[in-house]
Parts: C-alpha cells; sequence; structure tokens
C-alpha cells in the first residue's frame, strides 16, 4: 500500500511539472524530480517488460535468483479424484493442455482438456530457491462445453503448478481443487517457448 500511495504522489507530481512546463512555467525542484523519476521509471519498466525473456535465456541464472520463465505451451494430463456414480470408478487420466503467459508484471493460466477450459482469475508466483521449489498458485475459472454441462458444471477452483529447476524445467506437477469438492494432480512438460 505505502508503495501504491509513494507511486502516486510521484505520478501527480510529475503532471503537475509537465503542466507547468507546458505552460512556459519553471516547476520547483522537487516537481522536476517526480517528473524525472517517472520518466526514467516508465521507460525502465516498458524496456525489462520487453527485454526480461530475453536476458533470461542468456543469463539462466536469473531463474534462480528471481523467478523461472513458466511461459509456453505445456501438455500432460490431469488425474481427477472424482468417483462417477454410474460406475462407482474415477475416470483415467484426461488429456491436457496448459498455457501459461508471463511478462515481468503479469501471469496468466489457461487449461484445456476435450470437455472444458479454465481460465486463471489470479496468479501468485512464489519462490523457495532452497528446496528448488518455484510454484504458480491460481484461483480459476472452469467453463465446461455444452453438451457436458448436464453432468460437469460451471465451477471455479484453485491449483497450483510447480517446476525444479535441477529435476527438470520444462516438467510441471501441482494439483487442483474444485468449488464441487473434488480434486486431482496435474502433469505436464513444455512444448514450446
Amino acid at each position: 500500500m505505502t508503495i501504491l500511495v509513494a507511486l502516486t504522489i510521484i505520478v501527480i507530481l510529475a503532471m503537475q511539472a509537465a503542466a507547468q512546463l507546458w505552460g512556459h512555467e519553471t516547476p520547483p525542484l522537487y516537481k522536476s524530480v517526480s517528473l524525472v523519476a517517472f520518466a526514467v521509471g516508465t521507460v525502465f519498466t516498458g524496456l525489462a517488460n520487453v527485454t526480461w525473456r530475453w536476458l533470461w535465456r542468456r543469463v539462466p541464472s536469473f531463474n534462480r535468483w528471481l523467478f523461472p520463465d513458466f511461459n509456453g505451451a505445456w501438455t500432460g494430463i490431469v488425474q481427477s479424484t472424482w468417483i462417477d456414480p454410474a460406475t462407482g470408478k474415477s475416470p483415467g487420466p484426461i488429456p491436457t493442455t496448459v498455457t501459461i503467459r508471463q511478462t515481468l508484471f503479469d501471469i496468466s493460466v489457461k487449461m484445456k482438456t476435450g470437455e472444458s477450459s479454465s481460465y486463471s482469475t489470479r496468479v501468485i508466483a512464489e519462490a523457495e530457491p532452497q528446496a528448488d521449489c518455484y510454484r504458480l498458485w491460481y484461483s480459476y475459472d472452469n467453463r465446461p462445453i455444452a453438451s457436458v454441462q448436464h453432468r460437469s458444471s460451471r465451477h471455479e477452483g484453485v491449483a497450483w503448478l510447480e517446476v525444479s529447476l535441477a529435476d527438470d524445467p520444462d516438467k510441471v506437477t501441482g494439483q487442483y481443487f474444485t468449488a464441487r469438492k473434488t480434486s486431482g494432480d496435474i502433469e505436464a512438460t513444455r512444448e514450446d517457448i
């Protein structure tokens, strides 16, 4: 909250300085400093967001020091704990595709199976470098296709995907939990970046 308040003050002072300069007035020093800080911060943020993946590829240590690049299409399986009341059995592994889009400031996760699509509504990145554990926690909204909605309703849930850089940076494992009181395991391998 403190950071947001400080950034808001800097932006307001920078806008006042820009308006004074536009009106051919000399702004006070604190407004001029705010304008310069805002301009430099905006340029730096824009450049960092555009070049971060290039940097991560050139300096692999960033994966451990900061956070790994999860970008890409991942294919794998979901194994649900749901028990079909008609058969009394859990369905077998369900093929899935997980698409992760990660920028320096934002991450989104989409999971698609033959029967539904899930879209992240919030994502939190968690790093435990000492344990070689890097996780994406996310909440999601699942939307089944129309032909299965009689047995699979739209629902919300939470999930996590974890990578171990020492074991295989292109393999994620995780779990999910739904509002329908079911859960399951996720395994996927990165197909592209």
